[in-house]
């Protein structure tokens, strides 16, 4: 096809893309990214009227809504990554993102439990593609001190989409339904996926001659990432916090409806504002601030995080356990700016101390494992204690329940300050 200019990302290197160009693909991106989420988010604020309307258990939504996104997810997001590593960064976004956001809109025409798990199995499909290859594309548009800016802004697309998920999804399915919601959060992914394929352009990789040798043998790849010490200690961290972030998406609308009797709109009002936009508020400033503190030594990296991911295990003990309806929600909105926190940074270290030719795998194995954790385990490990709980503890279960959410969290900062001992030395081996 022949290039429409200015095209997006059609420069010798980033350092020589203007600032326009460069925030245009990072904003599309992080678009994208929020639509990603939304098409997740929404499934979670659905769950009381697809229970119902299905007569199902909570493990059994906690199942639809973990695993029966994560199985294909974590399955092809490995090789649609080497793939990413090797093609067009941008057409297999493109393309992902058209697919999953078709497979969302038909998760409100199924007739069935097994047509919503298949469609739902779509999503995670189409999405398994989308992130790793935007996070290598935005790697290759910022150095090493403006990605952890660049990727916190890219990361603020999580809270957004939960914000948009929980308000649209709250609104659209008290007036509407819930069939309908999923059509609202899916169809406009079309238009824009189209946009992305007529307005940005693949940005080069600056690779070394021995890379670009290398780049198509997968073992000494990942024999390289398994040696980087704050890798791999990072990754099981966040496997840790993506459960707190799983588990709590998932669960904070039943948790709101159940404990404190709020209608669909209500919790979609209470849940995407002060989860979502506090959420949202905490990625911004984590990639901002660790971009800025950072800059002189690169343990602040994961120091920061690792402070704010701890704090917010007992601030979300105190959300679930207080009976105070103010205290619950300012701290829902304090523990979702302090778990939100860390998404930038760690994006950005999975492509730090991985060389460019090995960026979109880093990602993917970073996010995929995580995912595959976070959402596999969070929200059907929640709904299985909501089930044996709820003999003992009838409605009010789901508080008891949802407080693993804050272990994990305590636990993934420990790792990440561990994890801050090798960062510089996995950095100057990255860069060697």
């Amino acid at each position: 096809m022949t290039d429409i200019a200015p095209r997006i990302g059609a420069v010798p290197d980033a350092t020589a893309a203007s600032l326009t160009r460069r925030y245009y693909a990072l904003a599309l991106l992080t678009t994208i990214y929020a639509l990603n989420f939304l098409d997740r988010t929404i499934f979670n604020v659905l769950i009381e009227p697809i229970k119902k309307e299905f007569t199902l258990s909570d493990t059994t939504m906690g199942l639809i809504a973990g695993f029966g996104f994560v199985l294909f997810y974590s399955l092809l997001g490995i090789p649609i990554a080497r793939l990413a590593d090797r093609m067009n960064r941008r057409n297999i976004v493109a393309m992902a993102f058209a697919f999953w956001s078709a497979m969302t809109a038909f998760c409100g025409m199924a007739q069935s439990v097994t047509t919503l798990t298949l469609a739902r199995i779509g999503v995670g499909i189409g999405e398994s593609a989308g992130t790793p290859a935007s996070q290598s594309i935005i790697a290759d548009l910022f150095d090493k001190n403006e990605r952890p800016r660049a990727l916190g802004i890219y990361a603020v697309g999580t809270y957004l989409g939960v914000f948009l998920g929980y308000f649209l999804g709250g609104w659209v399915n008290q007036h509407y339904g819930w069939r309908a919601a999923f059509l609202v959060a899916g169809l406009p992914g079309l238009a824009l996926a189209l946009i992305l394929r007529l307005t940005v352009s693949e940005p080069p990789r600056i690779q070394t001659t021995v890379e670009k040798q290398a780049r198509d043998a997968l073992s000494p790849t990942l024999a390289f990432l398994a040696s980087q010490k704050s890798f791999i200690l990072v990754l099981i961290g966040f496997c840790l916090t993506t459960y707190t972030n799983y588990a709590t998406s998932a669960w904070i609308p039943p948790f709101l409806a159940r404990v404190h009797h709020l209608s669909s709109v209500e919790i979609g009002t209470y849940a995407g504002t002060f989860k979502g936009l506090a959420g949202m508020a905490g990625t911004l400033a984590g990639g901002l601030v660790v971009a800025r503190i950072a800059r002189n030594d690169d343990r602040w990296k994961l120091w920061a995080p690792a402070i704010t991911s701890g704090l917010a295990g007992p601030v979300f003990a105190l959300c679930l356990l207080t009976d105070n309806f103010a205290v619950m929600v300012a701290s829902l909105a304090a523990m979702s700016f302090l778990v939100g926190f860390h998404l930038g940074p760690i994006f950005a270290i999975a492509q730090t101390v991985a060389r460019p030719s090995m960026r979109a795998l880093a990602s993917a194995i970073i996010l995929l494992t995580a995912t595959c954790f976070g959402q596999g385990t969070g929200p059907l490990g929640v709904g299985i204690a909501n089930d044996v709980l709820t003999h003992t503890y009838g409605a009010q279960a789901v508080r008891y329940s949802l407080l693993s959410a804050s272990v994990t969290t305590m636990l993934g900062a420990l790792l990440f300050v561990w994890a801050a001992h090798f960062i510089r030395a996995d950095i100057e081996r990255a860069n060697a």
